[in-house]
């Protein structure tokens, strides 16, 4: 194992010619490094080829992993095997397949529920439940969001409206599908989501807000500091609209320095409290998302409430966090 090799690790077909060497997404992270004085390799990730990959990958010091949890068709359980094995064996890996359990998860959310961004959330741990349980709380507002365990870009997220469940009619719109409503009975709406619960699975019942017209803003964290901001006008599910661009600012950008302040001075730490993940197991590169609630105002808790956080594979991210996810694998790899 080399002390100054880094892999940079991405999903790629067997024989696809993908570098993260050159992929505009983390070609600027690689070179960053090179200057700080690493060797950085490009890996590409494939189940395929799990088995090879764990003698090849034993001589990084430092593995950094950018692959979705559900990557065409996939799910990352051979990868996260082989990401703890490599770990067991002195590889640093970020994020580590336990901390993308206690916070890369949609269940985060319910453990947060009672924190300042949490709000009205449900869990559901199997489909009987879900059934007895999920239309009682439709009267609280008649529209919700069900999020799957495990999921990214808007798949296995549903706006759920039932303001119509008297005439036996529910629309679900899904957002990885952008703002196509599917109108279906109780009985097809509740069959639909069966197999989410295959596998001992879950799904989580969040409050529709309406407050999603403000925008949302995305805090990059590298570890417990906040390393750069994204806010994005138009997201998926957005009233009549498609998602729009994301745009980045860095740390220091006034707009958002409450939340920077509140996440670096409590939230982090409350985090870690609730999920008993030590600051050194912390994602070198993670974010949250959060709704602004009311925009005049300097109440942080009446601002924001969290919307969801994202741990697996956080790109692109903005330039202004390059800097810190070296120094974190400078500081973490220290013999």
């Amino acid at each position: 194992m080399q002390s100054n090799l880094i892999a940079l690790m991405i999903y790629g077909e067997p024989g696809s010619t993908k570098s993260a060497l050159t992929e505009e997404k983390y070609r600027k992270l690689a070179a960053h490094f090179i200057e700080k004085g690493f060797a950085v390799d490009s890996v590409l990730y494939h189940n395929s080829i799990a088995d090879k990959l764990e003698k090849e990958l034993l001589k990084y010091h430092a593995i950094l992993v950018w692959v979705n949890p559900i990557e065409h068709g996939n799910d990352r359980k051979i990868l996260d095997s082989l990401l703890m094995k490599l770990s067991e064996q002195g590889c640093f890996v970020s994020a580590h397949p336990d901390t993308i359990l206690k916070i890369g998860t949609k269940e985060l959310l319910y453990k947060v529920r009672e924190t300042e961004f949490g709000g009205d959330t449900k869990l559901y741990r199997s489909f009987k439940d879900f059934k007895e349980r999920f239309l009682v709380a439709k009267d609280l507002t008649g529209i919700r969001i069900l999020k799957q365990y495990r999921g990214n870009g808007g798949d296995g997220v549903f706006k759920i409206d039932a303001t119509n469940i008297k005439n036996n009619n529910i629309i679900i719109t899904h957002a990885k599908s952008g703002n196509e409503e599917k109108p279906t009975t109780i009985d097809d709406f509740f069959s639909s989501f069966e197999t989410y619960f295959n596998n001992k699975s879950i799904l989580i019942d969040q409050e529709w807000n309406p407050n999603i017209i403000n925008g949302m803003v995305r805090c990059y964290l590298c570890g417990s500091t906040v390393s750069g901001f994204g806010y994005q006008e138009i997201n998926a599910l957005y009233p009549s609209k498609k998602p729009g661009q994301r745009f980045y600012f860095s740390e220091d950008c006034g707009l958002f320095q409450d939340l920077k302040n509140i996440m670096e001075s409590s939230w982090v730490s409350q985090l870690q409290e609730i999920t008993g993940i030590v600051k050194e197991r912390l994602p070198v590169i993670w974010d949250a998302d959060f709704f602004i609630n009311k925009v005049n105002t300097e109440t942080t808790i009446e601002k924001y409430s969290l919307c969801e956080i994202n741990v697996s594979s956080v790109s692109p991210f903005p330039e202004s966090s390059i800097p810190y996810i070296v120094n974190e694998i400078m500081t973490r790899t220290k013999n």
